[in-house]
């Protein structure tokens, strides 16, 4: 584009050099190259700063680290890695013969202890007495209920589900193995496709051009020759290298922090069906403002431009 624009004034100069007869020396041949300078030095720096481009945005996606939350041998693991599941469907399964028994036990009580309330309330109804061995059934009923509930809480845990749509990255437990509720060391790590998101990071300077609904246009390296139409949808409002965590130390100005991006979140208008976009993948981002529209089409060409350019950047 650049090249287009240069030749269409180099060929108006000469135009205006012979209508007008006007001599090529060393002062107007300067001024002419002067001239082509300051044009594109202001249509360049003016798109960059009403219609700025980000060569760093990436998908972004959630992962749950699957950990389970009772101690027990796992004897079957249904999911398999990078198999698409819907939410609620089953990973893996622990042996639930303990917590069954621990159901049934409680559940024996909790009907015994029922039965022997409603025979105390008859006797003192009918033969007169404290009030006080009734209240003690009551709240042994109410102990036994409330165990009963996290036992039966520990029994459906044996069957560990998807927390939602996505599949299994990595897949590190095996039936024989013994499933333990630590954190530090999950099962599976199971991808969230239903919170992909793609964020492209802008510098500061043009921050205030970009707006949420603004149009913005998608390049993906693994994609060439083809440029998708997107809109911004938020505008992130903190920076990573302004975060503070409560520790001893003051803050120091002095830190050799990076200015820092912001974090445009872009939504993608065009159907992906028929395109391979693995989640993490690089993109460029344009993003279009309602000022300077007329240097949009610049901007247009030079991301369709390296789009193309992606058919040769074979490693």
């Amino acid at each position: 584009m650049e090249t287009i624009l240069l030749a269409a004034y180099f060929s108006f100069c000469w135009i205006i050099f012979k209508i007008f007869k006007i001599p090529l020396n060393k002062w107007s041949g300067t001024t002419v190259i002067l001239g082509a300078v300051i044009m594109m030095s202001t249509i360049l720096m003016g798109m960059a700063y009403f219609h700025p481009a980000s060569r760093t945005a990436r998908t972004y996606f959630v992962t749950t680290q699957i950990v389970s939350n009772v101690k027990g041998k796992v004897t079957e693991v249904v999911a398999k890695p990078n198999i698409p599941m819907k939410g609620g469907e089953i990973l893996f399964k622990i042996d639930p013969t303990p917590f069954q028994g621990k159901v049934d036990d409680l559940t024996a009580q909790l009907e015994f202890s029922k039965k022997r309330l409603a025979d105390t309330k008859k006797l003192v109804k009918l033969a007169g007495g404290a009030k006080f061995e009734i209240e003690q059934y009551e709240k042994e009923v109410k102990s036994l209920e409330g165990q009963l509930v996290v036992a039966q809480f520990n029994l459906d845990s044996c069957v560990v589900r998807a927390p939602g749509p996505g599949f299994v990255a990595h897949l590190r437990v095996r039936p024989g193995q013994i499933a333990v509720p630590f954190p530090v060391a999950p099962l599976m790590t199971f991808v969230n496709t239903d919170s992909t998101m793609l964020i492209a990071g802008f510098t500061q300077q043009p921050m205030q051009n970009i707006k949420a609904g603004n149009h913005a246009e998608i390049l993906f390296n693994g994609i060439p020759g083809r440029v998708f139409q997107a809109k911004v949808v938020r505008i992130l409002d903190a920076l990573a290298e302004g975060e503070l965590s409560a520790n001893r130390n003051m803050l120091s100005l002095t830190s050799n922090l990076p200015e820092g991006l912001i974090p445009v979140l872009i939504e993608i208008e065009d159907s992906m069906d028929g395109f391979f976009v693995p989640l993490g993948s690089d993109a460029v981002v344009a993003v279009y403002s309602e000022r300077w529209h007329h240097v949009t089409i610049i901007r247009k060409v030079l991301l369709r431009a390296e789009s193309w350019r992606n058919f040769l950047h074979f490693h």
